[in-house]
């Protein structure tokens, strides 16, 4: 088992690497919200249309939707890329991915 998970490692550090660069896109309020983050779940970038800093209270709700579904999306994306590099077994979290 150890000597597997030497193997599995070095897997694992470069998938960390390239979920820097893999994003997901989410919108909350009929597209009024949009953020973009990626693998590492990380916000890098978000756009608001500007009839909302008329309602700042509106606007932080649908950054906080916004950012809640890109959360689920996000680590949804690093499962899916994870379980390729298992070969499909199912482990529950891997420190540093999700």
């Amino acid at each position: 088992m150890m000597n597997n998970m030497s193997n599995f490692m070095p897997l694992v550090q470069e998938l960390q690497e390239q979920l820097k660069s893999m994003t997901v896109k989410v919108s909350a309020g009929e597209g009024s919200v949009e953020l973009v983050m990626n693998g590492n779940q990380e916000v890098v970038q978000l756009y608001f249309k500007p009839a909302l800093l008329q309602d700042p209270a509106q606007l932080a709700q649908l950054t906080a939707n916004a950012f809640n579904e890109g959360m689920r999306e996000s680590k949804k994306m690093v499962r899916e890329q994870l379980s390729k590099i298992t070969g499909g077994l199912a482990i529950p979290t891997v420190p540093g991915l999700i």
